[in-house]
């Protein structure tokens, strides 16, 4: 099971707090403290595992400082996957947009919107992007699963996406930057309105945010069964600096790019316990009217302030899309069974295998297809929802390098507020292209 986050350093001074206290999660918010950021120029969404080669004075500093902070229980290692166009050279640059802002800020900005693609930026020239060229404030929470120090200086380190989160509090910027995010959770972990409720009735983020804390603590819950934790095939750990001839780069590579679940589904229990504790509270809170009371003296929720202000988006549509299946349907189960069969089409076209960390993710009674079986069934005390939550993730990616359709828009998923209209968007997307491949167009 889990263990609960230890207290969270006190101090006067906290700068020097936030360079030597360890990054992990306050319960009581869901908020993720003192969270060291790794900004640069790709994408993470949850459920990827990279293999990082960390080479930058700024960031092997950085990680170095966080590995030293590992602990007699192996505590996770967290740090921040910040997108940021030009990474390194951008944050160097005295642009503005390039500066690390937290999601209030970025709400505030008049300029965010701006496209500078074809103009590049004043103090880095070299810079541009095909889309909006600024710094994210929605990011990955990594965690650090083995590591290796190279000859050379540079670190070999292993990791896995697990969350993603907003950025809340910018407490550093230098040497490098750190800062509080607020894990964010998609709509159907934590629904702060009921079914009967009025949906354009108003939540109040004072109602939200610590049902969110609750709703945070029980997702982390289940980490310990849908992240396993491999080593590096480098064999044991020893005082030594690995060459690159030592290093076996296509052992590594079997390694990527989809985390996979443990064998082990023992902490299921307990996260099946803590998330129905969690509902069971949410619920009864919105059944008290406590969601809507005194809302002339708050704010909306987080969440909605994100989509309404554009930091939170559904995936945009594809035209002229002969969808074979009916889409009239909100339910993730239904888009879920769509998406299967449109994604088996697509492999029964191009001959193409779905990777093992894919195929666990097919709903049981689906055995029908021409999918391979998995050679491990997730436990069928895993909840369906984060199952399909992890497909809505990994299905678009499998097709990210195909046409316009799929290229460039990791941020778009990652950026995405449901499981839902994730699933949707890969749907159209696969549909889209199976569309191509059998010669049908409107």
């Amino acid at each position: 099971m889990p263990e609960s986050p230890k207290a969270i350093p006190d101090s006067d001074n906290n700068d020097e707090a936030a360079s030597c206290a360890r990054a992990q999660l306050d319960e009581s918010t869901g908020k993720i403290i003192n969270l060291p950021l790794w900004r640069v120029g790709w994408i993470e969404t949850p459920g990827r595992r990279n293999c990082l080669n960390v080479h930058e004075g700024i960031y092997t500093h950085m990680f170095e400082s966080i590995l030293s902070t590992q602990s007699e229980t192996n505590d996770p290692l967290y740090f921040g996957h910040l997108y940021l166009p030009g990474g390194t050279k951008a944050a160097k640059s005295g642009e503005e947009r390039y500066r690390l802002k937290t999601w209030r800020e970025e709400l505030d900005d008049d300029d965010r919107f701006d496209n500078y693609s074809k103009s590049s930026t004043l103090n880095a020239p070299e810079i541009s992007t095909p889309s909006v060229d600024r710094s994210a404030v929605v990011g990955c929470l990594m965690q650090i699963v083995d590591h290796r120090r190279m000859e050379d200086g540079r670190l070999m380190l292993l990791v896995q996406a697990v969350e993603r989160f907003v950025v809340d509090e910018v407490l550093e910027t230098l040497p490098y930057s750190v800062a509080n995010v607020q894990i964010l959770l998609d709509k159907e972990d934590l629904q702060f309105k009921g079914d009967d409720n009025d949906k354009n009735e108003q939540v109040d983020e004072n109602f939200c945010k610590y049902l969110r804390g609750d709703a945070v603590t029980a997702s982390f819950f289940y980490h310990d069964y849908e992240f396993n934790k491999p080593k590096l095939p480098l064999g044991e750990k020893n005082n030594s600096y690995l060459s690159k001839d030592d290093v076996p780069w296509l052992e590594i590579s079997n390694l990527l790019p989809f985390a996979g679940y443990s064998s082990d589904d023992v902490s299921l229990n307990a996260a099946n316990e803590k998330s129905s504790s969690m509902q069971e509270s949410l619920l009864s809170s919105i059944n008290n009217g406590d969601a809507s009371s005194n809302f002339a003296e708050g704010e909306l929720s987080m969440e909605e302030q994100l989509f309404n202000g554009g930091i939170l988006w559904d995936p945009p549509s594809i035209q002229n899309v002969i969808v074979r299946r009916s889409l009239d349907t909100s339910d993730c189960d239904a888009l879920e069974t769509l998406l299967w069969l449109a994604m088996d089409d697509f492999c029964r076209a191009t001959g193409f295998n779905l990777p093992e960390e894919v195929r666990v993710l097919m709903p049981p009674e689906m055995d029908y297809l021409d999918q391979m079986p998995s050679e491990h069934a997730l436990s069928p005390l895993y909840p369906k929802i984060r199952r399909q939550r992890r497909l809505s993730y990994l299905a678009p990616a499998l097709i990210e390098n195909l046409e316009e359709v799929g290229k460039g828009i990791r941020h778009i998923w990652l950026n995405t507020p449901s499981t839902n209209a994730r699933l949707r968007g890969a749907l159209e997307r696969y549909d889209y292209l199976n569309n191509k491949l059998m010669g049908q167009f409107e």
